[in-house]
């Protein structure tokens, strides 16, 4: 409770500070997650690495399926082979299953480190949209909504920017792995 009381006084001085230092700049905030999620462009960016993630988790449950037979195998042959033959199978099915969980480990780092790349690039993007945007309306401070505890809603920027965003960016397309 007492943090929100510091954020809120420190807001509180940051934004008279501000208002007394260079009263002809305009506030406005703008909510990036709103952006983010309903953007032409990022519902594109989103689908398609929601279909990378399907893909790489479809290949994980067959993985996991081909495994769980071998383990199958091996554990049915154990009354029928030798001690050492056993032993053997045993030890490869572990070592084919480390294999496995390091691949499925890089996999989904890469993965991961690409959908933060693809959604770094695509707010780059649309960053000099939104510059564009606070010029032509003499906007000098911009906060995100998240970061505000009160403020009327005229102040509210994100539908004006959303419709611009829309309006220039009609499709964005990840990037292939190279």
């Amino acid at each position: 409770m007492t943090n929100y009381i510091y954020k809120f006084l420190f807001l509180f001085f940051i934004i008279n500070f501000f208002s007394f230092s260079n009263a002809d700049d305009k506030i406005a905030y703008i909510d990036m997650d709103f952006i983010l999620s309903q953007s032409n462009a990022s519902k594109s960016l989103f689908n398609q690495l929601n279909k990378i993630e399907d893909m790489n988790l479809k290949n994980f449950k067959n993985n996991e399926k081909s495994l769980k037979d071998e383990e199958s195998k091996i554990l049915s042959s154990k009354n029928i082979v030798s001690n050492e033959e056993y032993t053997i199978k045993v030890n490869n099915f572990r070592e084919d299953l480390k294999n496995y969980q390091t691949k499925k480990r890089e996999i989904i780092n890469k993965f991961n480190k690409k959908k933060n790349d693809e959604i770094i690039r695509y707010i780059n993007l649309i960053s000099p949209i939104i510059n564009e945007f606070m010029e032509k309306n003499s906007i000098g401070i911009l906060i995100e909504k998240k970061n505000i505890f009160i403020a009327k809603s005229n102040y509210d920027i994100t539908k004006n920017v959303l419709e611009k965003i829309n309006n220039q960016i009609k499709e964005f397309k990840i990037l292939d792995d190279k």
